[in-house]
């Protein structure tokens, strides 16, 4: 066997004297984990695809990667970066040069096949798809997908040209709209690959295949067949789908994200034209998206949450986390156990009473059945995971975890007493974790006797949906406890911002003056649909008085007292508060909140609480309402930077995508903020803070970047 290497590509033949010579191109860029279509790579693979193809002697060509869990990442995000800074002509012109590369693979007259094991992403999927075969590892890394409207774009190298004749319109767009994965043995069912077999077999298979073993395609019933036809070979049957998948995507998007909406007309418009034209569609679309404002909030997005994994320090992780421990098997400590069990991990689950364990464990069985039932996780897995749980009561079952988690009432005697039973059975150098959403991470190490191993952990509610955790560094915590407890919310699969400890840390700390001043627009009788339809109108996922339903009226009064008590009277509580406290209302979780429900379901906005409302009706416009809600909650983003809760404008602003659903569209409430301007922006606040109160009051950060005519993103 011949090896040629290349910088980024092995190119290797088993025998190019041979008629049997059959060509493996295998993916390898140095120094990454991953492959991706940079600038670089593409030139590479065009220039060998010349070669190939002026080779007489080449019989077939085995495309692979030499990375262990990916096989092509797709393309450079930060080339799209770059584009998104110049003209819709150069990413029209992108668009256009990737085609043509990957038109050179489906144009040889040899069989070519993509083995893929790993991750097939985006430029990854497109460019198998120009492959005259393709054969997928059924290993549970390897998932294919097109997921480039997550960045506000489409496939833009003919991903929307060719895999609906691949796969049909309907499976096609399942693809394409949503940027959904798909596994190995799935992609097979739906024809994206021609097989799935096991990792070890993939390079025999592809080889066996150019030499003429047939491929064992998913065979489709003639029932299904028969339906694809009647709906996607006839105008009325296209016309059905595009309506479907229209009302889909605007419920889904909320009309606030163009990506999926123009990918489906692209898609639908391009289905019987000529190749060429097609291409020409694709390219012009993807060139006007790639370019918008929407995308490059979006990719910012990506960029941030990139920044967001990276280690304090650049320290490394020493400590292994193997055993982790929870108190508390309520629905934080429930949901924060199947996180670590899904993750892989050895759980021990405690609680001071043993029917609150098995209530814990009933919640934590429920969660991996839904799994289950989902094909997120085989019953084997389940059951397995299951048993990596450990339910107790006692302490002293907590002697070998590494890492403890306190998930335990909201009270720092009740912490700091569980802390101090748990050092005194585990003698290991083991972290303890506090989930708290509103008390001191100080405090708490204060009573330890190993106060750098004390770090917050705050996750949110409900935690198997919930992408964000709050990673707390206390005064005390050691660089090397901040990276573990980071690293192990990482592996749990969330996305982390490190803060300061204080009062809320970020996400509460911002969340609070926004919900209070839907409280005091709600006791100035501004009517409550009109604030709920103005902050979703804004691009939130819900109102805010169904959002205070959802957390418990119990737990947000209670912060919202605890930010009063630490920041002063610009958080006083308002008058309406206290009424809500005598209604002994919950929320959601009590059947009972601003709404009532029925077996979980809203009904009506609740008339006990509208009786409360003193004032006349007052009716404001919904951007006045906007104002009030939005501008709050930038002000206090500018005083989380100006005290230094957290660090970067990127890492506050995907807090606050992440943790309360700020619309991502946006980037952000300082990204928004910058593209209103600044100065708007000041002038507002002055103004309100003169009828509203000193919340309002124009912040110094502010006042800087006003007077010096700047920006919290460079741009």
């Amino acid at each position: 066997m011949i090896n040629t290497s290349h910088t980024s590509i092995r190119f290797t033949q088993s025998d190019p004297n041979s008629k049997n010579n059959i060509a493996t191109v295998t993916f390898a860029v140095p120094d990454s984990k991953v492959n991706i279509f940079s600038e670089s790579l593409l030139i590479e693979l065009n220039n060998l695809l010349d070669r190939i193809a002026q080779d007489g002697n080449v019989k077939g060509v085995v495309f692979t990667s030499a990375k262990p869990e990916t096989f092509i990442a797709g393309a450079d995000v930060k080339v799209i970066q770059a584009l998104q800074n110049d003209s819709p002509v150069q990413a029209y012109e992108a668009s256009k040069i990737g085609k043509l590369i990957f038109d050179k693979i489906a144009d040889l007259p040899i069989p070519t096949v993509a083995a893929i094991h790993g991750k097939c992403m985006g430029g990854g999927t497109e460019f198998t798809l120009a492959c005259r075969y393709r054969i997928a590892s059924n290993s549970p890394v390897t998932m294919i997908s097109l997921p480039e409207v997550k960045l506000g774009v489409i496939p833009g190298w003919a991903g929307t040209v060719r895999l609906p004749k691949l796969i049909g319109l309907q499976a096609a767009l399942g693809l394409i709209m949503t940027g959904k994965e798909v596994d190995g043995r799935k992609a097979w069912k739906l024809n994206l690959v021609d097989e799935c077999v096991d990792q070890d077999k993939l390079i025999l298979r592809a080889q066996q295949i150019i030499n003429g073993a047939s491929a064992r395609r998913h065979l489709t019933s003639m029932r299904s067949k028969l339906i694809r036809w009647l709906l996607e070979e006839n105008p009325l049957g296209r016309k059905f789908i595009y309506s479907t998948a229209y009302k889909g995507a605007l419920r889904e998007t909320k009309g606030k994200y163009p990506a999926p909406i123009e990918a489906l007309k692209l898609v639908i418009k391009n289905y019987n034209r000529p190749v060429s034209e097609a291409y020409e569609a694709e390219s012009n679309t993807f060139a006007h998206l790639a370019t918008s404002e929407i995308s490059r909030n979006l990719v910012n997005i990506f960029f941030a949450q990139t920044e967001s994994k990276k280690p304090p320090a650049n320290i490394s992780v020493r400590q292994e986390i193997n055993t982790v421990g929870v108190l508390g098997a309520g629905i934080m400590g429930a949901g924060i156990a199947q996180a670590a069990a899904y993750a892989g991990y050895k759980v021990v689950l405690k609680d001071i009473d043993k029917k609150f364990v098995d209530q814990g464990m009933s919640k934590i069985t429920k969660l991996f059945d839904n799994l289950v039932e989902r094909n997120k996780l085989k019953l084997e897995e389940r059951n397995k995971k299951l048993s990596d749980i450990q339910g107790t009561v006692d302490y002293k079952d907590l002697a070998e975890c590494d890492l403890v988690i306190e998930a335990v009432l909201e009270d720092i005697k009740v912490k700091t007493e569980a802390l101090a039973a748990i050092e005194k059975v585990n003698t290991k150098p083991f972290i303890f974790a506090t989930n708290t959403s509103s008390l001191s991470v100080n405090e708490l190490a204060a009573a330890s006797s190993h106060p750098d191993r004390i770090v917050g952990l705050h996750f949110f509610n409900p935690v198997h949906k919930m992408p964000l955790v709050e990673v707390v560094k206390g005064a005390p915590t050691s660089l090397e406890t901040l990276a573990t407890a980071q690293a192990f919310a990482l592996k749990l699969g969330k996305t982390t911002v490190i803060t300061a400890d204080a009062p809320g840390f970020v996400v509460n700390r911002i969340l609070v003056p926004y919900l209070r001043e839907a409280l005091v627009l709600l006791e100035q009788g501004v009517p409550p649909d009109s604030i709920e339809r103005a902050a979703t109108a804004f691009g939130m996922p819900m109102g805010p008085f169904t959002l205070l339903d959802e957390i418990g009226l119990d737990i947000g009064i209670k912060v919202t007292h605890v930010l009063h008590e630490a920041l002063g009277e610009r958080l006083f509580p308002p008058s309406l508060m206290a009424k809500l406290e005598t209604l002994k209302i919950l929320g959601k979780k009590g059947g009972k909140g601003f709404y009532l429900y029925e077996e979980g379901k809203r009904t009506e906005f609740n008339p006990n609480v509208l009786a409360l409302i003193e004032a006349p009706t007052n009716k404001k416009q919904i951007g006045e309402i906007q104002d009030r809600l939005f501008l709050i909650m930038f002000n206090e983003a500018t005083r989380c930077l100006q005290e230094g809760v957290i660090e970067e404008p990127a890492l506050l602003d995907l807090a606050l995508i992440y943790g309360i659903g700020f619309p991502p569209y946006r980037g952000g409430i300082l990204r928004y903020a910058d593209r209103v301007g600044l100065k708007i922006i000041h002038q507002k606040l002055a103004f309100l803070s003169q009828v509203d109160g000193e919340n309002y009051a124009p912040t110094d950060i502010l006042l800087e970047k006003v007077a010096n005519n700047s920006n919290f993103y460079h741009s």
